[in-house]
């Protein structure tokens, strides 16, 4: 432990030496501890020292000396990425353990400001559990809550041990503190795996030193993918095919007279659905591994997120015409067979994403200044952003990973800007972009939290992030169809993941983005998904 009043325990060279030894230490935070780092002289030796050797700073602090603007500014300048603030209580409370009046007021109000004067950073405000009851640990959140603003801070419980009885009867009383927008996040640290979603992973700290790799805070109520940032993620399916079987019942308007149920399989009915084909249902059944019996179950019985392919074999992503939506006959709502029978389907005429493509190609239209494309090289709506460019109603920069789609739009528009990489690498100026576009991008992003916050750094005040993604589907399809599409050559990024719109409201609310219009996807609508979020003045 190192603090301003006492012997350093370490300097600068040892604590490099020391962070030298570390194995797979790139990209890891390294946080500095007690006494209060901010009060010694040579903190900004020690931050620059942990980002030479690849790690991200972060500071634990008790926070009074954010109050001072220049030791505010020193810290920003050092390039801080991470603070977590200690508080042993609200006001009084706090003030007693620090043996400072105002010691709350004067943490509230630097932290305050700090948030307004960081143009990123993560922070975190903490709150040692200790032996608390439920109660007074839930008011105690509610209170703080109420002076902290929503935004890239969030509330931390900490402390051992997290097997206290009113630690425990407070969860699932906060379980569903982070669906209100209006409130700061809340995250818990600690929890044992088998209590909580999220993987915990910690780093033994160096010889009895402050270095150590920031603990996992699990965040209930919102995705794992921020409680797991770092750790080595698998590509993902973000579809599967139901196939037409050799097997058909005809068709008839009344649930009593349907004999689907009599050549169902009651063990399989999960994995089967029967579909309208004329004067015929026809039997449709999925072997899929890559999701297992409750992502099916939603997929097929929750969303009907499912399309029949109407396409020519080896014709793939014609989503106006190639693609019909198909859903549930509600005949069977009523059908006292229907817990045997796999239910039957029919199917929508009509494009199924009009609505949404409508919405998107709208907006598009309507861009001004200047444009940042993330992910850009599959990008639809190109007859739109072309003229708006030769026009300069907008100047475009596009990234993408992928080099032959890039060497497509560097030749069909010589006007725009482009750059190979991800959003994460990106080294465009902060807050210099009016629009950024995130068009079925965000699942193949590698980090979600540090995409996102990248996003909204280089956005303008008032600057606007359109995300557009889709959910996992199935597609109903022949078997020469789906040989077809077996054999079709496979993208060089995959998805990492298989976010909804809920999933990805956490993260923008961390980073102080609200939200402008939000359209889900559901069984009302399609499983294209959309999110338009606004960094505010």
């Amino acid at each position: 432990m190192i603090g301003a009043d006492d012997a350093p325990a370490i300097d600068a060279s040892e604590l490099k030496r020391r962070l030298m030894t570390v194995p797979e230490r790139e990209g890891r935070l390294v946080l500095l501890v007690g006494g209060e780092p901010m009060l010694r002289p040579d903190l900004l030796r020690l931050v620059a020292t942990v980002r030479s050797v690849g790690c991200h700073p972060g500071i634990v602090s008790t926070g009074r000396a954010l109050a001072y603007p220049h030791v505010r500014d020193k810290i920003m300048r050092a390039g801080i990425d991470y603070l977590r603030i200690q508080l042993f209580g609200r006001e009084e409370e706090h003030d007693a353990t620090a043996r400072v009046p105002g010691a709350y007021e004067h943490v509230m109000g630097g932290v305050s400001a700090w948030l307004d004067e960081a143009e990123s950073g993560d922070i975190d405000v903490a709150i040692y559990a200790r032996d608390r009851s439920a109660e007074s640990l839930t008011a105690e959140v509610e209170r703080i809550a109420a002076d902290l603003s929503p935004g890239r801070a969030q509330i931390l419980i900490a402390g051992e041990p997290f097997d206290a009885p009113g630690v425990a009867a407070a969860m699932p009383g906060l379980a569903g503190w982070n669906d209100d927008g209006a409130r700061p996040l809340l995250a818990w640290e600690g929890i044992a795996e088998a209590s909580s979603p999220a993987a915990h992973a910690t780093v033994p700290a160096i010889g009895g030193a402050f270095v150590g790799v920031r603990p996992t805070a699990s965040c209930l109520g919102r995705s794992e993918e921020l409680a797991s940032a770092g750790r080595e993620l698998t590509v993902r399916s973000n579809s599967f095919n139901f196939i037409r079987r050799p097997v058909a019942v005809p068709f008839v308007e009344r649930a009593s007279d349907c004999g689907a149920f009599q050549a169902s399989d009651r063990e399989s009915r999960d994995r089967r659905l029967w579909l309208r084909d004329g004067d015929d249902l026809a039997l449709y059944e999925t072997d899929t591994a890559d999701f297992d019996a409750s992502e099916i179950a939603r997929i097929k019985d929750d969303w009907s997120h499912l399309f029949v392919d109407r396409a020519a074999v080896g014709v793939l992503d014609d989503f106006t015409e190639g693609m019909r939506r198909v859903l549930p006959d509600p005949v069977c709502d009523d059908c006292p067979n229907w817990s045997a029978c796999a239910r039957r389907f029919v199917t929508v005429e009509g494009p199924p994403f009009a609505a949404e493509e409508a919405w998107i190609a709208d907006y598009v239209a309507k861009l001004r200044g200047r444009v940042l494309d993330v992910g850009c090289g599959e990008q639809l709506y190109r007859d739109a952003i072309v003229p708006l460019v030769r026009a300069g109603t907008i100047a475009y920069t596009g990234i993408d990973p992928d080099e032959p789609s890039l060497n497509e739009w560097r030749a069909l528009l010589p006007e725009g800007r482009f750059f190979q990489g991800g959003v994460e690498e990106f080294a465009g100026m902060r807050s210099s972009y009016d629009r950024v576009l995130c068009l079925r991008s965000l699942n193949h992003v590698y980090d979600l939290d540090e995409a996102i916050a990248r996003m909204a750094s280089l956005m303008k005040p008032r600057g606007q992030l359109l995300i557009v993604e889709t959910t996992p589907f199935a597609m109903l399809r022949e078997a020469e169809q789906v040989a077809a599409a077996d054999r079709a050559p496979r993208a060089g990024h995959q998805h990492f993941r298989n976010v909804t719109s809920e999933d990805v409201l956490p993260y923008a609310r961390r980073r102080g983005l609200g939200v402008v219009h939000h359209h889900p996807a559901g069984l009302e609508t399609t499983n294209e998904w959309i999110l338009l979020l606004e960094r505010p003045g």
